[in-house]
């Protein structure tokens, strides 16, 4: 605060910036002020703002009911921190922060291979069944052809994260099916 006064004081003189500068340095030892700290105040002060308190930086933040964030979470939890920040008027970090003191964690939902009817099941344990006795008989693992090419099928799909209490489990999502893309590995 000293030094912001004594910039006022040398604005005041009509001293350059560059001059103040010096000065400041002179008087408070070693590299208290820079140049273009001296110029922005000195614009400041030509603007006729003599004000010496710095203004609060940042956005100044809405009051967040938690109880009205918890029902916003609870009727779609797998919004983003983006969105819930947007739908409150806050930023991402205090929705973390009312997101911790309601008791919401965040879980990514399981994956499963897909949903299987009793039927699909059933019919899984079948195959599995005829392909041991057929083994057993016939010795058929044995025969099995490998050939030299490769081939990677890949998904990119990411898991979709939910806000949950620590105590609910995930929900479940079927596994996107494989879809042609080949890649040849060499």
């Amino acid at each position: 605060m000293t030094v912001i006064i004594h910039y006022e004081y040398e604005f005041c003189r009509g001293t350059s910036a560059a001059e103040t500068t010096r000065r400041a340095n002179d008087v408070y030892g070693g590299h208290v002020a820079k140049e273009n700290t001296v110029r922005f105040w000195f614009q400041r002060f030509r603007s006729g703002n003599i004000d010496l308190q710095n203004k609060p930086r940042g956005q100044p933040e809405t009051p967040v009911d938690n109880e009205v964030l918890k029902a916003i979470v609870e009727a779609d939890p797998s919004q983003t921190t983006s969105e819930l920040a947007a739908d409150c008027g806050i930023s991402d970090k205090t929705v973390l922060i009312h997101l911790k003191q309601i008791g919401k964690i965040k879980k990514l939902e399981r994956w499963v291979p897909h949903e299987l009817t009793e039927a699909n099941r059933q019919t899984r344990v079948d195959c599995c069944v005829t392909l041991l006795n057929r083994h057993n008989n016939e010795g058929i693992l044995n025969r099995i052809i490998t050939c030299d090419e490769k081939w990677i099928l890949y998904d990119n799909r990411k898991h979709s994260g939910q806000w949950l209490d620590p105590g609910q489990p995930a929900k479940s999502c079927p596994k996107r099916k494989l879809t042609p893309k080949k890649e040849r590995a060499l």
